[in-house]
């Protein structure tokens, strides 16, 4: 068993450590590069934990002919020389940077349809994966994945006799690309994948724990307890891993039981999580769902106008397509609406969902929100019913649209639908979770325990009791229609109701009636008036 980096090694540990050097330096002596390919493959991320200086040592010594023409011993090298001189960053940025660096110059050249060796193919096709996706090519990585794969199955039919180099990895790295791309199920497959190919293999089973943490990572993400804490439990039931990888190995179950924390408002163990995953700021690729965490700790603590700042530096850090597609873009686009609802500022989140337009599945949530502290229930309930059988809304925010519903109903006066709203919530909850109730004004939410019928637990009632309140009771929103927030935009610049007619090719009479309209919706009297309370709500 590999050792797990707390306290000091055994003597038995040490010996095995001495003995494996022993056998690295006698392939080196040798020049038997076959031999020393085997044992990186046999190893792979756990050898610079285990050899240390001597793998540097021995792979200083392979001449550059030897690696140019030996891209898997390139990769190990690789590897080999960062892992064990970057001992102080968790995110291995250089380990990970010089891999990408290797994938560009390795992908002009290297073909998974002609490779003939599985480990290869393992080990320099992901690198080349790898480096697609980390452009932001994330279909064009998993196109590049499926290759790999169907390689794979032909250099492999039926199952060998001797251990297979680097297993699970292609399946992991395939569900990684999926899971960037919040294609959850297809994702999840993969991962799978990558735990039954890996699990019982002694030395190299850092593919399956990987992906079972990535699991735990989804499904606390959707809101799924039961699942989130089966792969939980599965994670911890994996050897310790290699000290110097432990971080990104496992950082999707850190941010797993961080939600399964925050759920059931346990504020010291959220804090836990976050204080080994950062803000989401840290150069690692699951960022989004470390983001998405943290935004929703700083909602429910009370914190969203500081988060808000840090927001800021996550999008910076991760600036390029990175934040413009897939998961990035989501996270970036809820946790900004959640946040800025929290903060008392309903006008700029109203801007950022109207601007990411009706396809934006992920905004309906604050959408309804917003809509039901403006006291439009009517709207708030329709969201809230069309979007509750969608089959792109996650679990969690089924929940969050069903309380948005009962509240909308109960102001309605519908009690029955308010009442069979708030049961189907409570049902669909877990018993500890408390997070989603914490979301509804108190007098609504007091009111809808009076009239649902399933009960909270004594706990929960303790921790919902103690939790604050969330988000404003009412919210104020200025509502323009599209016409008037060109007429607005183009009033911004100075022209007269002329220009702004000709500009927008309608007649000046109208643009006058709209520029009436738009005064009489933000409160103002001239021009400037309007165009500095739009500035001030965010609409401009």
């Amino acid at each position: 068993m590999l050792p797990n980096g707390k306290g000091p090694p055994t003597d038995s540990t040490s010996s095995s450590n001495q003995g494996l050097s022993a056998q690295l330096h006698r392939i080196a002596g040798a020049r038997d590069w076959d031999a020393l390919e085997q044992l990186c493959d046999r190893y792979w991320l756990a050898l610079p934990d285990l050899c240390g200086p001597d793998l540097v040592t021995v792979f200083e010594q392979i001449p550059s002919d030897v690696l140019q023409s030996r891209p898997r011993l390139l990769v190990a090298w690789i590897s080999a020389f960062h892992l064990s001189k970057d001992t102080d960053s968790k995110t291995r940025r250089p380990y990970l940077r010089g891999l990408t660096d290797v994938g560009e110059w390795i992908a002009s050249s290297f073909d998974p349809d002609t490779e003939t060796s599985a480990a290869t193919l393992a080990a320099v096709g992901t690198i080349v994966l790898i480096t697609i996706r980390m452009r932001g090519d994330l279909e064009g990585a998993e196109r590049y994945g499926q290759r790999l794969s169907e390689r794979m199955a032909q250099l492999n039919p039926r199952p060998a006799a001797e251990p297979m180099a680097r297993p699970g990895w292609i399946a992991f790295q395939r569900g990684l690309t999926r899971t960037l791309m919040a294609d959850f199920g297809r994702a999840a497959e993969q991962y799978r994948q990558a735990h039954e190919l890996a699990r019982s293999e002694p030395t190299v089973f850092f593919a399956g724990l990987n992906g079972v943490a990535n699991l735990a990572m989804i499904f606390a993400h959707l809101g799924h307890h039961t699942a989130t804490e089966h792969w939980l439990d599965t994670m911890r039931s994996y050897p310790p891993s290699t000290p110097s990888v432990a971080f990104l190995l496992t950082v999707g179950g850190t941010i797993a039981e961080g939600w399964q924390a925050l759920d059931r408002y346990d504020q010291a163990g959220v804090q836990a999580a976050l204080e080994i995953t950062g803000d989401g700021s840290l150069s690692i690729e699951v960022w989004p769902f470390v983001t998405a965490l943290a935004a929703a700790h700083a909602v429910h603590a009370g914190r969203a106008v500081e988060y808000l700042d840090t927001l800021q530096l996550v999008q910076l850090n991760h600036a390029g397509v990175h934040t413009t597609q897939g998961m990035g873009l989501r996270v970036l686009h809820r946790a900004l609406a959640d946040l800025l609802i929290a903060a008392g500022k309903p006008n700029h989140a109203l801007k950022l969902i109207s601007e990411a337009g009706p396809d934006a599945h992920w905004l309906t949530v604050p959408a309804a929100r917003l809509r039901l502290l403006n006291g439009d229930y009517e709207i708030a309930r329709t969201l809230a019913a069309r979007f509750q059988s969608h089959s792109a809304t996650a679990h969690r925010d089924l929940l969050q649209l069903l309380l948005i519903k009962a509240a909308a109903a109960l102001h309605m006066g519908e009690g029955t639908e308010a009442a069979r709203a708030m049961n189907s919530a409570m049902r669909l909850r877990s018993p500890d979770e408390v997070l989603s109730l914490t979301t509804l004004p108190p007098a609504d939410r007091a009111e809808l325990f009076r009239i649902a019928t399933v009960p909270l637990s004594d706990l929960a009632a303790e921790r919902l009791a103690a939790a604050p309140h969330v988000f404003p009771s009412n919210a104020k929103l200025v509502d323009l229609t599209t016409r008037e927030r060109a007429v607005l935009a183009e009033l911004a610049t100075g022209d007269t109701a002329t220009q702004i007619a000709r500009t927008l090719v309608v007649s000046v009479n109208t643009v006058r009636t709209q520029i009436q309209s738009i005064y009489r919706k933000l409160g103002a009297s001239t021009r400037d008036e309007a165009i500095m309370r739009a500035s001030e709500l965010g609409i401009l």
